[in-house]
């Protein structure tokens, strides 16, 4: 079975008391809320069946039918992550990135546009209407995504590790390449500084949601929490990054 197809049959199993049950005529089907009495939503041979059952995504239920797994639910989750890094990566506007080119200096090149997230955050609003994150909040999402971009400067595919070092001298192509290094060090200490301070549950989320733009509702089934509980965990995480030291706003 494909991935794809591995994948719709999982995420059809993850209905409320969905079943995976023989049919009279080989094979197996999808029935929703364990109603064999209707149509199946879907169908897979008793070789797919097994192969998803030694794989540990299903197991036995009752009259030969089976369920899904903790670990069938995990695999769907992850699944479901892949299909929206890739939706992202195909979606993204195109803008402009800085890296560190061989002779040390920096320049720009094309790239995906990674403020999307930040565009998110602030149109997020309460059941008033009104702005969910405050302005202290959004200043320090900015400032972690920032330094989360800065970070990744010079971290590009292809880097010749084989090179000879850049000179150590007080001018030159050299000098200009550490100090640009030496800032792109900084800034990724500070995101692991302010990142570090936080609970765990937190940190994955400003993480997933300011860093990686992950939406909130796929950041909820990744976690099993109920919706809208992805929003209140956000502001809390914000709202402690807002008073940290490392991004407490001016």
């Amino acid at each position: 079975m494909s991935a794809r197809a591995t994948t719709r049959v999982l995420a059809r199993l993850a209905a409320p008391d969905a079943v995976l049950a023989p049919l009279a005529q080989g094979g197996f089907g999808i029935f929703p809320n364990n109603d064999r009495r209707r149509r199946p939503v879907g169908k897979i041979s008793a070789d797919e069946a097994r192969e998803l059952a030694a794989s540990g995504a299903i197991s036995n239920h009752d009259r030969g039918a089976f369920v899904l797994t903790e670990a069938g639910r995990a695999r769907l989750r992850r699944d479901a992550a892949t299909a929206e890094e890739g939706y992202q990566a195909q979606h993204h506007p195109i803008g402009s990135r800085a890296i560190v080119d061989p002779g040390g200096g920096e320049r720009d090149v094309r790239a995906f546009e990674a403020s999307l997230a930040l565009k998110r955050l602030s149109a997020l609003r309460d059941a008033r209407g009104a702005p969910w994150l405050s302005a202290d909040e959004l200043a320090a999402a900015a400032r972690l995504h920032r330094d989360w971009s800065t970070g990744q400067l010079g971290l590009v595919r292809g880097s010749d590790w084989t090179s000879a070092p850049p000179s150590s001298t007080a001018r030159g192509a050299g000098n200009t390449r550490e100090g640009a290094l030496a800032a792109h060090c900084d800034a990724r200490a500070r995101v692991e500084d302010a990142l570090a301070a936080l609970a765990a549950p937190l940190r994955r989320v400003l993480e997933r949601v300011c860093l990686h733009e992950q939406g909130l509702e796929m950041l909820e089934r990744q976690e099993g929490w109920p919706a809208r509980s992805g929003k209140i965990a956000l502001k809390l995480g914000l709202a402690q990054l807002a008073g940290s030291p490392v991004y407490r706003r001016a």
